[in-house]
């Protein structure tokens, strides 16, 4: 009976239209439409507008994810024109340009691993074991260009500091755009928390003993149930968190979330903490399959317990708000009135 209604849900999850992506377009421009809403009327509010031309976060929040669509092997052309509409604002000649110079200058500053993704796509996350119930720099999964680096060094430049390596952002305002999307990934539970299988399906510690590459469930992306992976599902965005859906009590909700004490330069890795709790939280209770092997690595199938999509839920809707709330405090602290 469990298993039976497990997959009832699994199915009813494939079944719905097609949605957009929590932390893709909809979700990033929710949490920054939180931000914008929460800054009205801020010394911070009008330094944004400088920065974006009378512009708000939540009209710059996908740029991050729309220089995907630049390709190296292309002479880091744009192949992207048309597939994303939330991509549509800058693809325009210099639009395109700009993106184009990004991914220049973050392909391959990192130098990456062979097996590894542009630089840049790494700036999004980080796969920290969650038996650490932390973030600490140094563990498998980390690194100086992960997502925590990555918003602290967008934050140095929003602050006129020295750029910190290897990150290679143009101005403030390519800084500013990159912060507003890194923020809301960081919220994203699975793009900092991971759980590491073995070929048995059994969870294991990377940073015990001898690292298995292939043990890495990057994020959930190789955990797959009946019509995708793990990773996905928690991308998916309820209705009612929808951009232009927002109501008077998310706001309030929000407004009520307190900030943090002490240096702002330690809030990243706060944050970090509370993702990998999250997602220890999604992992309670799930069962995984032995090893598939594929042509990028391996992949288990997951088994979830009764009641995941109300947990589901909460955890959204908890991350949604908070993130539009740290999103505003780390500008404030930046721009204070």
């Amino acid at each position: 009976m469990k298993l039976r209604i497990i997959t009832t849900f699994l199915f009813s999850m494939c079944c719905l239209p097609a949605t957009s992506m929590a932390w893709g377009p909809d979700g990033h421009q929710s949490i920054a439409a939180i931000a914008d809403k929460l800054l009205s009327g801020s010394a911070a509010e009008k330094e944004i507008s400088k920065l974006l031309n009378g512009g708000k976060l939540e009209q710059i929040a996908v740029w991050a994810d729309c220089v995907k669509g630049i390709s190296p092997e292309k002479d880091f052309a744009y192949t992207s024109i048309g597939r994303y509409p939330e991509c549509a604002a800058f693809e325009n000649k210099a639009g395109i340009a700009e993106m184009s110079a990004y991914v220049r200058k973050n392909h391959s500053n990192c130098n990456p691993a062979f097996d590894q993704e542009s630089c840049h796509k790494q700036y999004h996350y980080a796969d920290v074991a969650l038996q650490h119930g932390e973030y600490k720099t140094g563990y498998v999964g980390t690194s100086d260009h992960d997502i925590v680096h990555a918003i602290k060094a967008s934050v140095r430049v929003l602050q006129g500091k020295p750029q910190a390596k290897p990150f290679q952002f143009q101005d403030q305002r390519e800084a500013l755009m990159l912060l507003t999307h890194f923020i809301g990934d960081l919220h994203q539970p699975l793009h900092v928390g991971s759980v590491f299988l073995n070929a048995d399906g059994k969870v294991v510690n990377p940073d015990d003993g001898h690292y298995d590459h292939g043990s890495n469930t990057v994020g959930g992306n190789a955990l797959q149930y009946p019509c995708g992976n793990l990773h996905s599902m928690w991308d998916d965005l309820p209705p009612q968190f929808k951009r232009g859906r927002m109501n008077e009590e998310l706001s309030a909700k929000a407004k009520a979330i307190i900030k943090p004490e002490g240096n702002p330069e330690r809030w990243p890795t706060l944050w970090a903490n509370d993702a990998i709790l999250n997602a220890s939280i999604l992992f309670k209770d799930t069962q995984f399959s032995k090893s598939t092997p594929n042509q990028r690595g391996n992949s288990w199938s997951i088994a979830l317990p009764l009641e995941y999509e109300k947990t589901m839920l909460k955890i959204k809707e908890e991350s949604l708000i908070k993130a539009g709330a740290h999103l505003a405090q780390l500008l404030q602290t930046i721009w204070p009135d």
